[in-house]
């Protein structure tokens, strides 16, 4: 008997609903089990309520500005997992190993891509804390 292991779960952060709707639709296509939520305070609850989470996708430019702090308090709750940053414009944000980034708009293989290789990867959020 062959145990089939459970789909990872991500975490996409966005201020647009329609963003969140597709990310999710598109990923739960692919196997993932996917949480979404259109603001910090809402991403962070699920956070919380969450046991495993294995890839955070959040909006660089929450308009409540805590980008950051979601992300860290992510990392607090879920040290294993990455985090791919989305942006409204490519050059806005030049990521760099282990951080990833997406620009909208995107396409589903470049979601699709950006996420496998970002939980391959998984570089954790603890050690890019504590390469900083």
């Amino acid at each position: 008997m062959t145990l089939l292991a459970a789909p990872r779960t991500i975490l996409a952060v966005d201020d647009g609903e329609g963003v969140c709707e597709l990310i999710e639709i598109l990923l739960v296509r692919v196997g993932y089990h996917v949480l979404t939520a259109t603001n910090g305070p809402a991403a962070l609850r699920l956070a919380d309520e969450t046991p495993e989470i294995d890839l955070l996708i959040c909006n660089l430019d929450l308009p409540d500005g805590d980008t950051f702090a979601v992300v860290a308090r992510f990392a607090l709750l879920h040290p294993a997992s990455s985090v791919v940053f989305l942006l409204s414009y490519a050059a806005a944000f030049p990521t760099t190993p282990p951080n990833a980034s997406l620009a909208k708009p995107f396409t589903i293989a470049q979601l699709r891509d950006t996420v496998r290789r970002a939980l391959q990867a998984r570089p954790s959020l603890a050690e890019t804390a504590q390469a900083a």
